[in-house]
Formats: structure tokens, sequence, C-alpha cells
């Protein structure tokens, strides 16, 4: 007999910040939490602490992703008759991303690996339930999103540092070091300057997408309450746990990524450019309005 689930949402992600540290030294604790009760009374309950700095956020990070990625290979595995898995790219956050694709130096989603060491795919799994399968897609792009911000501000203060033979105070502006280490040499400047091109259109959509994470957060919930007469299809009779299990470590996975972006939308901010940019949200090819009908809080 087919279980109906009820989702108690209790997720909470908390950014604490010091006016006195450098943003590589924000202090950041990430709790959530999830609660699903079954008909039949029996409770599920899970839940993440993570206290730390914005600068060990990466190996979290790996960790949270590592996670989506057991529950995503073993929908993909399980699940039949529906269509093949996604892959999101560097392209794929928006326009401007695609002229980084093809370079590892920039292109951080090519190198990822998760707390396991392997292979980062940035996969999501289609069921052929239109918004399903783009709330999938789009918890692993602001993974995606927030992978790479975290990679492309790591390697501009490791550049700089290098560069300047000096350490990057932490209070530093990153923009200002940047500006500094490209004078001190031409190899810097090559790097740098694709690194400081990168961090202009990150520095557009971070901020924009923090702000939508607690609205995709309940766009999921909702997914996650009606599932079981949204997929009515017998192919996801036996399967309907192991969805809602995805949708939830999705869940998971958007709000530390709300979290982590808190932080580095102000690390980047020197490099925000109003004048000469697209707006960013839906132009950036997260979340597109015309498409996802489910996501309406855009």
């Amino acid at each position: 007999m087919r279980r109906v689930w009820s989702i108690i949402p209790l997720f909470a992600v908390t950014l604490f910040a010091s006016t006195t540290t450098g943003c590589n030294l924000i202090p950041v604790k990430v709790h959530t939490e999830s609660t699903i009760v079954h008909s039949d009374g029996k409770v599920e309950h899970k839940e993440h602490d993570w206290e730390g700095t914005l600068d060990q956020l990466p190996a979290e990070l790996s960790r949270a992703g590592a996670e989506l990625a057991d529950v995503t290979s073993k929908m993909a595995k399980e699940l039949t008759d529906v269509p093949p898995p996604g892959h999101v790219a560097l392209k794929d956050l928006g326009p401007g991303f695609e002229k980084f694709e093809g370079d590892p130096e920039t292109n951080f989603l090519l190198v990822a690996k998760n707390d396991k060491g392997e292979k980062e795919d940035f996969e999501y799994v289609r069921l052929g339930v239109e918004s399903y399968d783009d709330f999938f897609k789009t918890a692993q792009e602001l993974h995606a999103l927030t992978w790479e911000a975290t990679q492309t501000t790591s390697h501009m203060r490791q550049f700089s540092s290098r560069a300047l033979n000096e350490k990057i105070d932490p209070a530093a502006n990153l923009r200002v070091a940047v500006d500094r280490a490209s004078g001190a040499n031409a190899t810097a400047k090559t790097e740098l300057s694709k690194l400081a091109d990168l961090g202009v259109l990150l520095a557009a959509i971070v901020p924009e997408m923090a702000q939508k994470t607690a609205h995709l957060v309940q766009a999921g919930e909702k997914l996650v309450v009606g599932t079981p007469t949204a997929l009515t299809n017998p192919k996801f009779a036996t399967h309907l746990g192991l969805v809602k299990r995805g949708l939830v470590t999705s869940i998971l996975v958007v709000k530390e990524a709300g979290a982590t972006m808190l932080g580095l939308g102000k690390e980047l901010s020197p490099f925000k450019k109003t004048a000469s940019l697209p707006a960013a949200g839906p132009h950036f090819g997260l979340i597109p309005e015309q498409k996802r009908e489910v996501l309406t809080f855009l």
C-alpha cells in the first residue's frame, strides 16, 4: 500500500559575520534538519550541524555534494522508464560563463571532487515530470554556482599572495589585492585577469541567488508534500520514498548553498559592475520563469 507522507519543514541556516574580520574568516554556522512524518506515524528525522569559517566551506560543500550525488546515483539506477540524468555545466549558469567553459583554470566544475575524493559530476535526475525535474536541476545549479564562486575567490587570493610574495590580509579588499598582484608580473596578470572577469559575472548573480534560496526551499517542501498525488505513474509506486529522499537532500544542499553565497556575495562585491551586465536571476539560466511554474516566487 502506498504511504502518504507529510513533511514538517524545520530548516535553518545562519551566517554570522564579524565586521572586524575579512570574508575568509567570516564565521559560518550551518544547521539543517528535516522531519518527515509517515501516515502510519513513523517519524524520519535528519539533522546536520557544521561550524567553521568561509574559507573552510569548500570541504563542507564537498560533503554535501557527495550526499546529493549518492542519492542521485541511486535514483538513476532504480528508477526505470525515465529520461536520462542531466548534467550542469558552467555555461548553464548564464550568459558570459560559456567563455570560461573549456579552461580548467577558470572552470572549476571540471576538477571538482567530493569529500570521498571522487569526481563531482553535478548530475541531476529527471523523472519526466517538469516541476520535479526543474527542482532537481535548480538545486544542482545552485550547488555548482556555489562551488565555482568559492573556488574563484580562493584562487584569486592564492595567485595574489604568490605574485606579491606576501600573505594577503583576510580583511583586504579582494579586488585591490588582485589589481596589485596583476601589476607585479605578467604571469600573474594573465591568470588574475581571467579570474577577475569571472568574478564580475559571479558578483552579479551570487547575491541575487542567495536571496532566492529560501523561496526555493519552500517550493521543494511543496513538492515533497505533493509527491503521492503528483507521481501517480505506476513506475514510481515503489520508489516514492527514494524520490522524497532526493528532494530532502536537494533542499538541504540549497540551504547550505544559500548560507555560503551570503558570505561570497560580500567578498565578490568589489567586482560588481552594475552598468554593463544583464540583470541577474532568470536571465542567468537558473530557474527561468517561463518554464518553472512551480517556482512562482521569482
